[in-house]
């Protein structure tokens, strides 16, 4: 095996690249409408909690200590959302490709090369078919954002989904105690003919909470589906095939928000997550057959156990 497939050592990892913007391209463009809906559920909390609360003019201290809260949570919201959807998620690098190519042109041939962009690949990587670019560490293709979701943007895409999440419960947890007193305020709205026009006032309260309280029940088990597979250092694409990549989770979630966890938290690319989407540290071969053997069967009695079969060797990776 060719020493840019292997596990790297440590002191062998990269460093991260700089933070580039993502390219333009036809899919990416033809996606990005999608993003509209998320502008207008943002609207739609926003008039009733912020610009209803303030016209009610009911204890305006409590008011205005709320929306300081909900302000900083929607800029940190619309802060992870910009970078998600802003930021290249990585592809390899040129100087990468000549080392490949001169690798190849010295008679090595065990090289991985992408069918589809003809390019060399990385451990990890993937052909987005929407973007149509060889992408580091790729997870999915995300239509909300606009941007398939990889090695360098992760972070934001999953502090996007964090932030969301806390910025609904704040809101619907803020609202319960003023729902009587502004359900009260759209009708007479309606009725002095302010902002909408018949009981559309109490539709927009309505539908908000309905709406917030649906992205609660399928962005909370989605935040945790990732974050989970964040901790194992899996992807939407690889799953579980890997297992060698493991390497603790602390390791792990440095991979995607970076060594100092100062700046986990930030949506601001700042240091860039740890290492560079091309080498990755792998556990040493003795951790993968300990798991292979606490994944044996209860049941099974410890002759039956030492007499199993050596590991075999790790799939290929697609």
């Amino acid at each position: 095996m060719s020493s840019s497939l292997r596990c790297a050592p440590d002191e062998e990892e990269g460093q991260p690249d700089k933070c580039r913007c993502a390219p333009c391209s036809p899919a990416r463009m033809w996606s990005s409408p999608t993003s509209l809906i998320i502008l207008a559920i943002m609207v739609l909390n926003y008039i009733p909690f912020v610009i209803w609360s303030v016209q009610r003019g009911r204890h305006l201290g409590g008011v205005a200590v709320m929306l300081i809260i909900f302000h900083i949570l929607l800029a940190l919201v619309l802060l992870s959302w910009g970078h998600t959807s802003c930021t290249d998620p990585g592809t390899p690098p040129e100087q990468w490709q000549r080392q490949q190519a001169a690798l190849a042109a010295s008679g090595q041939v065990d090289l991985r090369v992408c069918r589809r962009s003809g390019l060399y690949k990385p451990p990890r990587s993937h052909y987005c078919s929407v973007t149509q670019r060889l992408t580091l560490n790729m997870d999915h293709f995300c239509p909300w954002v606009a941007n398939t979701v990889g090695f360098y943007n992760r972070k934001f895409f999953l502090l996007f989904l964090l932030y969301t999440c806390t910025l609904i419960c704040f809101t619907l947890i803020a609202l319960v105690p003023q729902l009587p007193g502004l359900w009260t305020w759209a009708l007479e709205a309606s009725e002095r003919g302010e902002w909408l026009p018949g009981i559309l006032n109490v539709v927009v309260l309505v539908a908000m909470g309905v709406v917030d309280v649906l992205l609660l029940v399928l962005l909370v088990p989605f935040l945790f589906v990732h974050l989970r597979m964040v901790a194992r250092n899996q992807t939407t694409i690889d799953g579980d095939r890997f297992p060698k990549y493991d390497v603790g989770t602390r390791r792990n979630f440095e991979q995607v928000f970076g060594a100092r966890s100062i700046a986990w938290f930030v949506p601001l690319y700042m240091w860039g997550p740890n290492g560079d989407g091309i080498r990755w540290p792998c556990r040493p071969p003795e951790q993968d057959e300990s798991a292979d053997v606490s994944r044996a069967s209860p049941t099974a009695s410890p002759r039956q156990h030492a007499q199993r079969e050596l590991p075999s060797q790790q799939p290929a990776e697609a």
